[in-house]
């Protein structure tokens, strides 16, 4: 790894740690024993700093995501395995993302805009592989499918009270939010998929549920 690679990993590791706002640029020098005019040159301030290390801790959950699902080839499995993956880390992705609009507006503007292009390309892809091969209908394979996925997955993390309660519940929220759409979108066969493979990768937020 680079010097500047290994500056931004441990910034990101930093970030989400302690949070955006309390780690400082003298903290993070610190804790790398360079100076910090140093990291000036490196990233000319400290919003740049942050937007590289976001998008680290962003690609490093994309690449966790693949290794998981490296052993499967049924991609509504795929799809559904990776979207456990993210409902679990969501309270950890609310907190960073309620830091940057509060402390950071412009640097949340820069990766929200990114993150949701990527991610709208990515559902776009799962639901044409699944109507392809026969899990999803046809009527799935629409933007305003991949608008109220979004829509529900957003509207859920930023809910309000779901930052002063207890994280499990956006856990919860954001499973029947999901998994209950994308059943109503399925054929027989998609059916029978995802209720197998619900026990296996929900089961456990569902059994704990109170909702």
């Amino acid at each position: 790894m680079t010097q500047k690679e290994i500056i931004v990993e441990k910034a990101s590791q930093m970030f989400v740690n302690q949070g955006i706002k309390a780690v400082r640029m003298d903290d993070i020098a610190q804790e790398l024993s360079i100076s910090k005019r140093t990291l000036y040159e490196m990233f000319g301030d400290k919003e740049e700093l942050i937007y590289q290390s976001i998008s680290l801790f962003i690609s490093q959950g994309v690449e966790r995501r693949k290794q998981q699902c490296q052993q499967l080839d049924n991609v509504l499995e795929i799809m559904l395995l990776s979207l456990r993956d993210m409902i679990n880390h969501a309270p950890i992705a609310n907190r960073m993302r309620r830091n940057l609009q509060r402390f950071y507006p412009s640097v949340y503007a820069r990766l929200e805009g990114e993150e949701k292009r990527k991610t709208a390309e990515q559902l776009r892809g799962w639901i044409h592989a699944c109507v392809e091969h026969g899990y999803f209908t046809k009527t799935a394979e629409s933007d305003f499918v991949v608008k109220v996925l979004q829509s529900s997955t957003y509207g859920i993390m930023m809910a309000d009270k779901c930052d002063i309660g207890d994280p499990q519940e956006v856990i919860y929220m954001m499973t029947y939010a999901i998994v209950v759409f994308l059943r109503g979108l399925c054929t027989q066969n998609g059916i029978e998929i995802i209720d197998r493979c619900f026990d296996s990768y929900f089961g456990n937020i569902a059994q704990s549920s109170t909702l």
